[in-house]
């Protein structure tokens, strides 16, 4: 498992804005956390032995990916289901997250990306991810909402309407 030091990511943020709209730097953030996320799934399977995670129960899969993050530097993750077709996992310590940034949007995209992938690796299908509290902007910790992409796009469409994130969830029935 390749470490870079605290920072990187901040710098990576930094490199892929200059000269970029906030939007274009967004895409480019998550598209490299998704290309990362085969990396990333390897790196999670390395633990197990060369087992599929996918054949774990799921409290211990999710005990294991909060502690392949927590060991790897990343910070701690904790899982819930939050409705039978959204999930949520969330951190106050991501390290992706810049909590001087003053961010006006969640902005934790290379995480966002390579969650993605990782876990649609594991689920063996698509899965959509969308951050919808982040340090960055001030939240008191970062929050990731897990599902199909169906039922995220409709969150994502409620939020730009100005709804919060709970009330989106609820609206799914």
């Amino acid at each position: 498992m390749l470490q870079f030091p605290d920072g990187s990511l901040t710098a990576l943020h930094r490199a892929l804005a200059h000269d970029r709209s906030p939007a274009e730097a967004a895409v480019l953030a998550r598209r490299l956390g998704f290309e990362s996320g085969a990396g990333f799934y390897e790196a999670l399977r390395g633990g197990t032995d060369g087992r599929d995670v996918a054949d774990e129960s799921a409290d211990d899969f999710w005990e294991r990916l909060g502690d392949f993050f927590a060991t790897t530097g990343w910070g701690e993750l904790r899982f819930e289901r939050v409705h039978p077709a959204v999930a949520s996992l969330s951190s106050s310590s991501w390290a992706e997250a810049e909590p001087a940034a003053d961010a006006q949007q969640p902005s934790c995209h290379f995480t966002t990306g390579m969650l993605a992938d990782l876990l649609g690796r594991v689920a063996g299908a698509d899965l959509a991810v969308l951050e919808v509290e982040c340090r960055s902007r001030g939240d008191q910790q970062c929050r990731f909402l897990l599902g199909g992409t169906a039922a995220l796009q409709r969150i994502h469409a409620a939020l730009a309407e100005g709804t919060t994130f709970e009330a989106a969830i609820e609206d799914l029935g």
